[in-house]
């Protein structure tokens, strides 16, 4: 009647192993509140992405526990157990992979849009509005392609993708503005001196 390990799919195979583990099966991950750990048997197990997410999440979890162990601090205490897992969880909150996506595409739309509008102003400048921005579209895919979207769609946590999108920002975001400043500054001096 029960299926062997091997017959089944991967993410059923990690959430079998999760399942194992002497932590969940002491209650640790349920007291600590380790955000999808506690209510393993809730998540569908059709997400490779999240359960491997879950699992290295299990693995930290294992390993802080382990230290505090070895401190001599009693992880059979629930009040210690639930400091562990504010601990735990501050490390991350497991997502989908489609959220992931998601965000990645969210923010490729977002660089398609600041270069779109930084590089479409040095058009005013030359008297070629949609070639440059349609230059500033292409910059603005490649950027995210090269360097922002392909790692957020593969991020495990929704804290790293925050921390990736504010990054993305500060640094894509202010050179495209410097960009568009630039353009403007221009477009002023052709006004003036090349009427």
């Amino acid at each position: 009647m029960s299926e062997k390990i091997e017959d089944l799919s991967k993410a059923d195979s990690i959430k079998a192993e999760i399942y194992s583990r002497p932590n969940y099966l002491n209650g640790k991950y349920k007291i600590g509140e380790l955000i999808g750990l506690n209510d393993l048997e809730n998540v569908k197990s059709d997400d490779i992405f999240f359960m491997e997410t879950l699992r290295v999440k299990a693995d930290s979890a294992d390993k802080i526990i382990a230290e505090a162990e070895a401190q001599g601090k009693d992880t059979n205490n629930p009040d210690v157990m639930k400091e562990l897992g504010k601990e735990i969880n501050a490390l991350g909150t497991p997502i989908h992979r489609s959220e992931a996506v998601m965000t990645a595409i969210s923010a490729t739309l977002h660089m398609i849009f600041y270069y779109g509008i930084a590089i479409g102003i040095w058009g005013l400048a030359f008297r070629k509005i949609s070639l440059f921005i349609f230059i500033g579209v292409g910059v603005g895919f490649l950027i995210s392609l090269l360097s922002v979207a392909s790692v957020v769609a593969y991020s495990r946590t929704k804290q790293k993708i925050q921390d990736m999108m504010f990054g993305a920002g500060a640094i894509w975001g202010g050179i495209a503005m410097m960009i568009g400043i630039a353009g403007v500054i221009a477009f002023i001096i052709r006004l003036i001196f090349f009427k």
